[in-house]
């Protein structure tokens, strides 16, 4: 089995759904990393209120990338779907879609970005690793956060974002 990951150009970016509010937040996306250089954190602060402005727009993302995937390999159904990659794949965009009541096993997304809710609502836990990694397929974690609203006991709900 080969796990090598393709990293090699595309010829052209890859659009998945036809969507102008997509394509101008894209647009915003490469305008703000120009002027940013390679400060993240600057980056996702600039862009988080365009970012908020499409998730608050109920039309743009076509019904069938709102569904869960059933022959889905992430397990429970969860539904990954792909919306745009920029040809030098520094950029992906994609819609993840998450049974209600299922759970997501802790896991490490390797990126920064912007996670925003679209439909629904969520709670996550952020963890540590707190041991030195020597276990392998074991890893000692602390909680360093639970991501919700603002109100005890209420999960994250749609329109609201948080950086990766």
């Amino acid at each position: 089995m080969n796990n090598d990951i393709n990293l090699d150009p595309l010829p052209e970016d890859q659009w998945f759904i036809e969507s102008q509010e997509l394509r101008s937040l894209v647009a915003k996306l490469r305008e703000i990393t120009a002027s940013t250089a390679d400060n993240h954190i600057q980056t996702l602060a600039k862009l988080e209120p365009y970012f908020q402005e499409l998730l608050a727009q109920q039309q743009w993302l076509p019904e069938k990338f709102t569904q869960v995937n059933p022959e889905s390999k992430m397990g429970g159904g969860i539904g990954q779907w792909l919306l745009y990659r920029a040809k030098d794949r520094s950029l992906s965009v994609f819609s993840l879609v998450i049974p209600p009541g299922s759970t997501t096993p802790v896991h490490d997304h390797l990126a920064w970005g912007l996670i925003g809710l679209y439909k629904g609502n969520q709670q996550e836990t952020v963890y540590r690793r707190v041991d030195n990694g020597n276990a392998e397929g074991h890893a000692q974690l602390q909680i360093t956060e639970v991501r919700r609203r603002s109100q005890p006991q209420a999960s994250l709900q749609p329109g609201d974002i948080y950086r990766l």
